[in-house]
């Protein structure tokens, strides 16, 4: 079954009605009792699409899960397992530890213009880690 919409001449009435495509109605203005004209409406077809058939939305279910797991696999052969990581550093030189690196830009501070601040963030997320293994 299709979706037409129809006008009412008389009136100015806009209605909806669903109906075969091979059918030609004569469908009456419940307003004003005057034969209505079908519009030309967007949906050119005379149907509107609504979602995929459970087989198609399947389909598009395993398209993505395999494009998940493919991309997965580039990301591992370019990052390695644990994603691209930052190394705990001060100015270029690599240090043990990201509290390493803040008390050595709190010393070297002054001559630098180094912000001992910017590395709160890596110390805290590297105490968590601390406490959680």
């Amino acid at each position: 079954m299709s979706t037409y919409d129809y006008s009412c001449s008389g009136c100015g009435k806009i209605e909806e009605h669903i109906h075969s495509m091979a059918e030609k109605p004569e469908i009456r203005c419940s307003a004003c009792n005057s034969v209505m004209e079908r519009m030309i409406s967007h949906n050119f077809g005379g149907f509107i699409l609504r979602g995929g058939t459970p087989a198609i939305n399947y389909r598009e279910k395993q398209y993505r899960q395999k494009r998940a797991v493919e991309m997965k696999r580039r990301q591992t052969e370019r990052y390695g397992t644990g994603g691209a990581q930052v190394k705990p550093n001060i100015a270029g030189i690599e240090t043990g530890t990201w509290e390493n690196a803040h008390k050595i830009a709190q010393e070297i501070k002054p001559e630098t213009g180094i912000i001992p601040e910017t590395y709160a963030p890596m110390v805290a997320k590297e105490k968590e880690k601390k406490l959680i293994i």
